[in-house]
């Protein structure tokens, strides 16, 4: 991967105590040229797409729920997406806690239809799936990567279980 990364819009949602100190953290991540949204807690999550850049390239939604990430996080999770045109995916899915996704692909995908529940994204990789091969009739690269894959090993516990 170069040094073009495409650009990014980062749905940021979290609920833990410490907003303001992981907020401090988030904007730290390593990534050149990044939208940070941060939604009302009451906003509605099927329309969550619309808050997306107009200039963006990929959508990446995430659920933080604490985990530690390093600062190479929004870059590991755009990476296989941002690979050669054959090679690239069209989603990256991270152990249900955040999704990242072409800008294109989410296009693809009904409006309407679109839903996010809960804080798990894996009903969305599942309906992407299920509909975009509808839709465009052809088959969809998704990347899903462990917890294991993208944070830190440690002997404590992290997060919740979703």
């Amino acid at each position: 991967m170069g040094a073009d990364w495409p650009k990014l819009t980062l749905v940021w949602l979290y609920e833990g105590d410490d907003v303001d100190d992981r907020r401090k953290a988030v904007l730290a991540l390593d990534y050149p040229d990044v939208d940070i949204v941060i939604p009302d807690r009451n906003y509605p999550l099927d329309q969550l797409t619309d808050l997306m850049s107009p200039g963006a390239e990929v959508c990446m939604f995430w659920s933080d729920d604490g985990k530690p990430v390093g600062t190479d996080f929004l870059k590991m999770m755009v990476r296989p997406l941002a690979a050669d045109e054959q090679l690239s995916a069209l989603m990256h899915l991270w152990s249900g806690n955040a999704v990242a996704m072409k800008r294109s692909a989410l296009d693809a995908v009904q409006k309407g239809m679109f839903r996010l529940v809960g804080n798990s994204f894996m009903k969305l990789a599942i309906f992407f799936l299920e509909v975009g091969t509808e839709s465009r009739s052809v088959r969809s690269h998704v990347v899903v990567s462990t917890t294991e894959q993208l944070v830190p090993l440690s002997a404590e516990p992290y997060g919740r279980v979703c």
